[in-house]
């Protein structure tokens, strides 16, 4: 098959005509970036290393905490999930396509890509179903030349990282070797993704490791065909950034990122977790038809307890979910009925989207030295810089956050908490409460 990578060739400065590869790695997200350093993102272990009044070496102190505090922070004020209410994509059907090339048993990151990759995206697909309780997931793999399916769409998180544990071992061939194929996995992609209703937002995330594609045929028609699908691809690399999957983010209104290290990868997968700014033309406005099904649980060898598993329909006893429309079983939620297609969740699934609705507002930033002032005129000498979510004192050198509702102070640890994982404020819950 052709190969396709992007390096980039220019003769020696001897004039012999032998040829080095040069490579640009990049750190930017979207369709276009620019270029940069990467040495500016490198974790430098020795900047957290502070002397005390005494001569004594200290190793990340509150000075290394509070810097990346602050970095988060500056993410929440320039999110758009927080930043204002926009219409957004909560019911998604999400393909992870992983890179099992030979590439991904480098040890540039430790102990190697595989171990890193595997960790990561378990995390990230707890994270994913924590912040998309609508939506649905499903895993495949490259290697060889080919691309195969992992799991199918499902709402399980579980069964998902237990696929994922298995990277990189003979068990169900996830063993890495050969090359990476972008083609083969955007076949695979289409043919999973192709009976998605319409209201359903279709999603690619490729996970590359590879700098290069060995591909059957022209990569670029099937990019136009994912394109003409609607498919939305987003790749995250490991290594240098690659012109087929630039081409295919920009083509395909998706983002496309190169991790620098361990951190930020869970950092790239964490802003890929909330559910993404939906087009009306795409995802057209309707009325979704749901259904809340029973949770039944079958003791012995009854054949009543039969129930459908993934697409092949095959056939499971055990716990099982009834559909209220047809009365057939299935064993996970959230997904479509397999006789009448009926979308089955539960009430707590609809209960979690609903800060998706109705987000947290950002607090503003106040002085500490003025809170400090207003407390003391309040008489309140004892609690003045007291953080109302944690209850811990905060220092005039820390920042000092109030709620615009509820006018409670609280510090920047519990700040972003409250906004990337609790999404309720304490004193505007209490408020709600009392009245």
């Amino acid at each position: 098959g052709s190969r396709t990578g992007d390096t980039r060739r220019s003769k020696s400065a001897s004039g012999s005509g032998t040829t080095m590869p040069t490579m640009q790695t990049t750190t930017s997200g979207g369709g276009g970036g620019e270029p940069s350093n990467y040495l500016d993102d490198l974790y430098q272990s020795w900047q957290e290393i502070e002397e005390d009044e005494f001569g004594n070496l200290l190793i990340g102190t509150t000075k290394a905490k509070d810097k990346r505090l602050r970095e988060r922070r500056e993410h929440l004020l320039t999110h758009a999930s927080t930043a204002k209410r926009i219409r957004r994509g909560m019911i998604r059907f999400v393909q992870v396509v992983v890179d099992l090339s030979r590439a991904t048993m480098m040890s540039d990151l430790r102990p190697s890509r595989l171990q890193v990759l595997s960790e990561e995206l378990q995390h990230f697909v707890r994270n994913f179903f924590d912040s998309n309780p609508l939506s649905q997931l499903a895993l495949s793999c490259t290697r060889n030349g080919v691309a195969k399916v992992i799991t199918d769409l499902s709402g399980n998180p579980q069964k998902h990282v237990d696929h994922l544990k298995l990277l990189g071992t003979q068990k169900l061939g996830l063993d890495c070797s050969g090359d990476a194929s972008v083609q083969n996995s955007l076949d695979v992609c289409l043919k999973q993704l192709r009976d998605v209703p319409p209201y359903g937002h279709r999603e690619v995330l490729f996970m590359m490791t590879s700098l290069a594609t060995c591909d059957p045929g022209d990569v670029f028609e099937t990019i136009e065909q994912a394109r003409a699908n609607k498919l939305h691809c987003s790749v995250i690399g490991l290594g240098a950034e690659v012109h087929v999957l630039r081409t295919l983010a920009e083509k395909t209104k998706g983002k496309y990122s190169v991790a620098t290290g361990e951190p930020h990868l869970r950092q790239l997968l964490e802003e890929y977790a909330p559910p993404p700014p939906s087009l009306a033309k795409e995802t057209p406005s309707s009325l979704v038809q749901m259904g809340f099904p029973n949770f039944m649980v079958t003791r012995g060898d009854e054949g009543a307890g039969l129930c459908f598993v993934g697409q092949e329909s095959e056939l499971s006893k055990g716990k099982a979910f009834t559909c209220p429309r047809c009365k057939s079983r299935v064993k996970d939620l959230p997904q479509a009925c397999h006789v009448c297609g009926l979308s089955l969740v539960s009430s707590v699934h609809l209960a979690r989207s609903y800060h998706h609705l109705f987000p947290v507002p950002l607090f503003t930033e106040v002085a500490a030295a003025d809170e400090k002032e207003k407390g003391a005129n309040e008489g309140r000498r004892d609690r003045q810089h007291a953080c109302y979510a944690c209850g811990k004192e905060i220092k005039e050198a820390n920042i000092t956050l109030k709620c615009p509702k509820c006018l409670k102070p609280y510090c920047i640890t519990c700040d972003i908490f409250i906004h990337e994982q609790l999404h309720n404020c304490p004193g505007c819950e209490e408020m709600g409460s009392s009245t």
